[in-house]
Formats: structure tokens, sequence, C-alpha cells
């Protein structure tokens, strides 16, 4: 007959089997230190190699059976130490299931005598390493149908439901999956894909990031697709989206907010059906003739192997015309051979440099299209 003295020094992160995970880091695995005591029925410490099998169960009597593991342990005065648990971060043990309380059987063998010592060992957490392990679960209930973590190999799944008095957030649940990163969903995950969103059944449940600096958005990151950064409406139809190239197209108007007669009032843009940048400025004729030199930065922007002036006369005249166009200015004279000189007001239009000949390109993305 052997019996036994288990001594939980610290308690060796006992318990439920508790694991730091780092988000992109190696994680600990989920193994705990156990040390005991074995003697023979007189008491007297055993010293040698035991064979000893070591089973979780979820009841301190009958009860499933949750992890089993058999171990050589040499045992010297008595005194043995081991490491129980799975190897690897998520192993054989569901995270879930080490939320319950467990309890801890030894089966042990010196080669003759076979003894499972009796009672089972209930196991505790040790104090400082109450932390999450990968798979965990942090919920008011344990529904694996709806929670649990095996339906999306999740790092840690939050449920916290918006409760219509605001005294929670309007966040659902939370899984950080180790396929997906972090992932804020909807309990409907596709191909590894991930949502944010708050309480869809709630009113009042409005979503915020806040950000004491910059706050940042990677459009595939790994460079292995074309990314995208789209909004949709209620009715699912895209409005707006930008493309990693750094394209953006909306469905509705483009405008800013400026305050006129103590409101706020909106002014458009002007679309065009190809690129363009414009430019303004003013000119004085000398005898009816001036050279207009075009900003060095302006040109830098745009091709002037061909563009637009359009020419607002600031005094009478006969009219004025460009007589010449160069990449770096252009000539304007009075019409008539006149040799006024007012001054005038020109605007000078040029196709954006590298898009030359995109016009009413169609959309490839299609823009109105519902989300796949």
């Amino acid at each position: 007959m052997f019996s036994k003295f288990y001594v939980r020094l610290l308690q060796f992160i006992a318990g439920v089997i508790i694991l730091i995970f780092a988000a992109g880091c190696d994680a600990l695995t989920p193994e705990f230190t156990y040390q005991g005591r074995l003697t023979d029925e007189n008491g007297s410490p055993l010293n040698g190699t035991f064979t000893i099998t070591f089973k979780l169960f979820d009841a301190l009597t009958g009860g499933t059976e949750i992890y089993t593991e058999t171990e050589d342990v040499t045992v010297t005065d008595g005194l043995f130490e081991v490491a129980i648990g799975p190897t690897t971060s998520l192993g054989s043990l569901d995270p879930e299931v080490l939320s319950q309380p467990l309890y801890l059987q030894l089966t042990i063998n010196d080669g003759v005598v076979t003894e499972t010592l009796t009672p089972r060992q209930k196991l505790y957490g040790a104090p400082y390493a109450f932390t999450l392990m990968q798979g965990s679960v942090i919920s008011g209930s344990l529904d694996t149908t709806v929670y649990g973590a095996s339906e999306i190999d999740s790092v840690v799944t939050i449920q916290n439901t918006y409760d219509g008095d605001g005294s929670n957030p309007a966040l659902p649940a939370l899984w950080v999956s180790g396929d997906s990163g972090i992932v804020v969903a909807d309990r409907t995950l596709v191909d590894g894909a991930g949502t944010i969103l708050s309480n869809p059944d709630g009113i009042h449940s409005d979503l915020t990031i806040s950000s004491n600096d910059v706050l940042r958005i990677n459009l595939d990151a790994d460079n292995n697709s074309s990314g995208e950064f789209s909004i949709f409406n209620g009715a699912g139809v895209k409005v707006y989206y930008i493309t990693e190239a750094g394209s953006y197209v909306a469905s509705g108007t483009k405008s800013t907010s400026v305050e006129v007669v103590d409101e706020q009032r909106l002014l458009y843009a002007i679309e065009s059906p190809e690129v363009w940048f414009e430019d303004f400025g003013t000119g004085t004729l000398v005898n009816g003739e001036v050279e207009v030199v075009i900003d060095a930065l302006f040109a830098e922007t745009v091709n002037l192997t061909d563009y637009h002036v359009f020419l607002t006369p600031l005094g009478d005249c006969s009219g004025l015309f460009i007589s010449e166009k160069t990449e770096k200015s252009f000539i304007v004279k009075e019409l008539g051979g006149g040799t006024s000189n007012i001054s005038f007001d020109f605007r000078i239009v040029a196709h954006r440099q590298g898009y030359e000949t995109n016009r009413l390109e169609l959309d490839s993305v299609q823009l109105n299209s519902e989300e796949e």
C-alpha cells in the first residue's frame, strides 16, 4: 500500500491550469507543476522510479474524465515533482472545461503493485496566476453553442451584452482568434473573417474607437490581395470605400460644412469625368502681350504636354487669346494686335500626373453592390 501527502508550494500554478497568453508571441503551454510525498503504509518515504498516471475529473467521485497522462517519475526520500498537462498551447484541454472545478486522481505502479490513491485532490489556482490561457472564456454562461471557443478556435471569448440601461457597453462578444487575429463578432465567422459590431438588437449600441495618438488601419497587411475599407448602410449597400492604393469612392455627394449666419451649411465638390488639377492667377498685359510662367510646384503635379487656360480680362480691351503654350509658360495677347496694359485672371487646368487616360472608368469594386 502507498500513502501520500501532497504539497502545493505556492500552488505551482495548479488549479484551472492557467496560461499567460501573449498575442503574437509564443504562448506558455497549459502545464502545471505538481509536487508530492510518497510513503509506504507505515509512513516511510519511498525511493525509486514509479509509473504514475495523472487523471483530471470534473467531480470528486464518478464524473467525467477530462484529461489523462502517464509519466515515469523519480521519487527521492519520498519526494517527487512532475509537470502535468499538454505541451502545446491548447493541446487536448478545452479551456471552457478548465473553467470548472477539477479533481486530480493518481494511479501508482512500482512494477509490482498498481494502486489508485483516494480521495481525488481538488485543484486550486494560484492567486498571481489568475489570467487567461488561450481559448479561455469570460462569460455569464458557458453555453458552447453560443460562446464556446471550440467553434472558432479562439484565444479568448468575452460575453458582455448591452443590458438596456447603459451600465454595460454594447459589445456582445469579443473573440481573439488564432486564425483571424482580433475578432469582435456576431458569432457567425466565414472563412476566418471577423466582424466588429454592437448589439444588433439594441437601439443604443454605438461603438467608439478612442485614441490619444495615431489610429492606424492596415489594409492588406500581408500584401496578398486587394485591401479595401468599406462603409455599408442599413440596407447592406456599399456607400463608400477606400482602396489600399488610396483611391476612394462615395455614392453620395462630397461636401464640406461651413458656418453661414450662425448655422452650418454644405458646400459641394464639383466632379469631372477625368482627373484634373487646376491653378489660378492674375497677369498684366504690357503693350498687349505677356508671358505667364506656370508655378513650378504645380507643374510637378500635372502633365503639361496638353492643358487648358481660361482667361478673364479685368478691363476694356479687344479680347484676349493664348498665342503659345509650353510646359513652363504660356503667352497671352490682345486680339486684333491691341496694345492695352490691362490685367486679367487666368485658370489653368491639366491632367493629374499619371492619370492622363482615366475617363469614366468602370467601378470594378461595384460601389452599389451588396457585400458578398
